[in-house]
């Protein structure tokens, strides 16, 4: 059996986790061949984690630090949901969580996945570099980007990010 395109998801949470967490956990587990990184200050025990759901620490200060520094200008990044105008950048500014993948993507932690691999199909991954549920503007749920340079830098294409991030 041929190997299977690698998948790695992006999310970053800040705070307590929700109610509905166990939930996105257990549909994780489902997924084994797709790997789901949370990007989190948040140091409480998870109870029942799959293997596939990795946890990296990280303040809401370093990654403004790391953003402006990759970046080259200084973000303002005052709440933790201002990260959700940086997700098509995660490619960017996570390449080291990201580099041994084929594929990168963002989610949130109210989604249920269901078998991501019967809808992101190695036919699927092999003719596109990024897949939304959207034909037309990148969905901030569910999302998937070849790890590629150009394709982690498409944020930079777009003449409003500088005053954005």
């Amino acid at each position: 059996m041929p190997k299977l395109t690698s998948i790695a998801s992006l999310t970053c949470w800040y705070g307590k986790y929700p109610w509905y967490f166990p939930y996105f956990l257990h549909s994780c587990s489902f997924n084994p061949s797709v790997d789901f990184y949370i990007i989190t200050d948040n140091v409480e025990e998870i109870k029942n984690k799959p293997q596939n759901v990795k946890i990296v620490f990280k303040t809401l200060q370093e990654i403004k630090i790391l953003a402006s520094e990759k970046l080259g200008f200084t973000v303002k990044i005052d709440s933790p949901y201002k990260l959700c105008d940086f997700k098509p950048a995660y490619g960017f500014l996570f390449s080291e969580i990201i580099r041994k993948y084929d594929f990168w993507g963002f989610s949130d932690l109210d989604i249920v996945f269901g078998s991501i691999r019967t809808f992101m199909t190695e036919r699927i991954l092999k003719q596109y570099d990024v897949i939304s549920s959207r034909h037309d503007y990148i969905t901030g749920s569910f999302c998937l980007f070849r790890n590629k340079e150009y394709v982690n830098r498409l944020f930079m294409k777009s003449k409003d990010y500088k005053m954005v991030f």
